[in-house]
């Protein structure tokens, strides 16, 4: 009806959203080149691969980093998907506005022109969904039909995917995840300058945590200082895990009020997230006296990061550095107490991408890549002997991205 203000008028046009408006205020950590880069190397990939497109999901928290990787868009709420054609703009649809009004909703964190807002009901009123947007994408594009590579496929809606479906039934979706990590893990010098920094809050939090470790704080009180000192350096803590005692051989536990007994094992998990990447570090030290079978533990511990990081560089097989953590254990008394599938994993916009460290993994290192190592002794009922760092594979060998310091006993 003419005159008549509509929710969506009251909400979009209020603070323009269009690429014009927003960039004065946009916020990326990297200059735009290195996001064509990424699209550049990704689209190669696709190209091998016969693929027309490509489906980004993403949703908050750990399940974003595909898309922020790509786009820089940070998921606060519900859902957003990046359609990466094989040629030409992408194009970015999110039901991730909080007001109504994507100014509000870091859609002036993505360098992506095209921003179409969906759908979510409580916040965005808009007769299209998030699988609708990429439907009209795929159409103006002249992609029905097409070969499309879908990147987040566990946990993308259904909703999204019968939308597609429904519309383009001639359209074929096949799964495109390791095409898209194989893309994205070697990082960049300027990636691996952000996740330095970020190593550098997380040691911080443990170096804070670590000096208050005796009989009788407790748990939470260790959690606070160490949050207190990573937020300095980060977007948010990720995760701060810490169990003392015999709790502490359950590994991922978040602490309690419990005060802390002599000669507790105490397991610290730490991880900050900045900039769109995630740390994941840990430590494990003992309160008041240190008894035999903890200093074993915890020796033994700490040898098999050394020994492993000595050995990490170009050309190194994944599974031969396994070998010589287990070795290690065995020849320490602790075969039976390591864990084969708590090596590591490769960290970046993901808590858990490639390189993969799984049991028994084919992987050769290579410059560039970025990994937690944590191989581990865990038993239970009594605790763990565990160090963990990001570490950076370079051109001749490798160095730790967490300064903390290993050794307390």
């Amino acid at each position: 009806m003419s005159g008549q203000v509509t929710e969506l008028d009251m909400s979009y046009h209020r603070v323009p959203f269009d690429w014009e408006s927003r960039k004065q205020w946009l916020e990326i950590p990297f200059p735009i080149e290195e996001y064509h880069a990424r699209v550049a190397a990704v689209r190669a990939r696709m190209a091998e691969a016969g693929l027309d497109a490509l489906v980004v999901h993403g949703a908050p928290g750990w399940l974003n980093g595909d898309v922020r990787w790509i786009s820089n868009f940070l998921t606060a709420i519900g859902n957003t998907v990046v359609v990466l054609p094989a040629d030409g703009p992408l194009m970015l649809t999110t039901d991730s506005i909080l007001h109504s009004a994507p100014m509000h909703s870091f859609i002036h964190h993505t360098w992506i022109a095209d921003v179409r807002p969906g759908d979510l009901p409580g916040t965005v009123a808009d007769p299209q969904g998030v699988g609708g947007h990429v439907r009209d994408f795929l159409l103006e594009r002249g992609l029905g039909g097409a070969r499309i590579g879908v990147v987040g496929g566990r946990f993308i809606p259904a909703a999204v995917v019968d939308e597609i479906r429904a519309a383009l039934p001639g359209t074929e979706l096949t799964d495109a995840q390791m095409l898209f990590w194989q893309a994205k893990q070697i990082k960049s010098p300027r990636e691996i300058e952000l996740i330095e920094h970020a190593g550098r809050a997380t040691a911080a939090g443990l170096e804070a945590a670590m000096e208050l470790v005796r009989p009788g704080m407790t748990e939470l009180e260790l959690s606070a200082a160490a949050h207190e000192v990573m937020a300095l350096g980060s977007d948010w803590v990720g995760h701060c895990m810490i169990a003392a005692g015999p709790r502490s051989g359950l590994k991922h536990l978040y602490p309690t009020p419990r005060p802390i007994k002599d000669g507790d094992l105490v397991f610290m998990d730490m991880g900050v997230h900045y900039q769109g990447y995630f740390t994941d570090t840990a430590r494990t030290l003992c309160a008041g006296t240190v008894g035999r079978r903890q200093r074993e533990i915890l020796q033994c511990g700490l040898d098999m990061f050394e020994a492993v990081l000595a050995e990490v560089r170009p050309g190194a097989r994944v599974a031969d550095l396994q070998d010589l953590a287990q070795g290690i254990a065995e020849d320490a008394g602790y075969g039976a107490h390591y864990w084969p599938t708590g090596f590591g994993h490769g960290i970046g916009t993901n808590i858990a991408e490639l390189p993969s460290l799984h049991w028994k993994s084919e992987t050769v290192l290579q410059p560039g890549h970025v990994f937690a190592l944590e191989p581990m002794i865990v038993i239970q009922g009594l605790g763990c002997g565990v160090m963990e760092d990001q570490v950076l594979v370079t051109d001749t060998g490798a160095r730790s991205l967490t300064p903390a310091r290993k050794k307390t006993w």
